[in-house]
């Protein structure tokens, strides 16, 4: 009987050792290619400060179409929110602007992050990048 549940123990061993080695690798998903070609120049940061961070509410979509509302004060303090959430919760955060772009920190996470701007392909709204990836499009509510 102990022979019988080794040997049975070994050939499901097998199995699976064969079948994990025959199973196509999952490949880890990629943020598809953009052509960033055609976008005009970062704002500078006083260009961003005077145009976006006046107070007033900022519609922020991300790529994966979540949005948030975002006011960014002109004494450097922001505040978000995520429309459409269950339990819309307010988080707060500072702003502060570079020669090219603006850095931002959020509660609840002390890395502070930079972005540049530049005006939209329709020149209407303004499209945040964090190094070469699309991180939202603003636009006035």
């Amino acid at each position: 009987m102990r022979r019988a549940v080794q040997k049975s123990l070994a050939t499901l061993a097998f199995v699976v050792a064969a079948t994990a080695a025959a199973a196509p690798a999952v490949a880890q998903p990629k943020p598809p290619q953009t052509d960033f070609s055609g976008l005009p120049e970062k704002l500078s940061g006083d260009e961003i400060k005077a145009n976006w961070f006046d107070g007033r509410k900022v519609l922020a979509i991300s790529p994966d179409g979540t949005q948030f509302e975002i006011v960014f004060t002109p004494d450097g303090k922001s505040s978000r929110t995520q429309i459409g959430a269950k339990r819309p919760k307010a988080t707060s955060g500072f702003w502060r602007v570079i020669a090219e772009g603006y850095c931002s920190r959020w509660t609840g996470n002390n890395r502070e992050k930079c972005f540049n701007v530049r005006k939209s392909p329709e020149g209407n709204d303004v499209v945040v990048r964090f190094g070469q990836q699309v991180v939202a499009t603003w636009r006035r509510p």
